[in-house]
């Protein structure tokens, strides 16, 4: 009887060190560390012709968002030849005047769900498979190349220490 006892103490031990990751410790220690919401930038060159035709290419002077100047004079070289407009206002934020460059949202980039957690054989770390959803999806979203629409799946690696879970910086 016993020996039944300390087998049955033994299992117990064991099972409860076991080491678990769930997905809702996974979600939580990756939104901390990548610190999810957040938004999701693009730079507009307001000098830089190329960068005015894909403004005009993305049909963003047709929604009233931006003017672009056609026609520039030499003395005016270097100069914004983009321009925002009342409707763009909520979308801008913040002005490099050195590199003529206006950052704009496209949008909010989130963790969406976590797809799936492969603990690897030492016990101590893990593989964390989750998406990424983009919300709140402005009309600047046009300039970037990839649908903002369908969830981006991305990896992450996730070490334990004493005081939980971590990301890792560089896995």
């Amino acid at each position: 009887m016993k020996n039944i006892s300390y087998f049955l103490i033994a299992i117990f031990f064991l099972s409860c060190s076991q080491v678990h990751l769930e997905k809702e410790e996974a979600a939580k220690v990756i939104r901390s560390a990548k610190e999810y919401p957040k938004v999701l930038e693009y730079d507009v060159y307001t000098a830089d012709p190329e960068s005015a035709k894909r403004l005009l290419d993305a049909g963003l002077e047709e929604a009233g968002i931006v003017t672009v100047d056609r026609t520039q004079k030499m003395i005016d070289v270097g100069k914004p030849i983009v321009h925002f407009t009342e409707k763009a206002k909520p979308y801008l934020i913040r002005i490099d005047p050195k590199y003529n460059v206006q950052v704009v949202k496209t949008a909010d980039m989130d963790l969406g769900e976590i797809l799936g957690i492969q603990l690897l054989e030492d016990k101590k770390s893990a593989e964390v498979e989750y998406t990424l959803v983009y919300k709140n999806i402005t009309p600047f979203a046009k300039l970037i190349d990839r649908d903002l629409t369908k969830p981006k799946t991305q990896r992450a690696r996730l070490s334990l220490f004493d005081s939980g879970w971590k990301l890792d910086k560089n896995p």
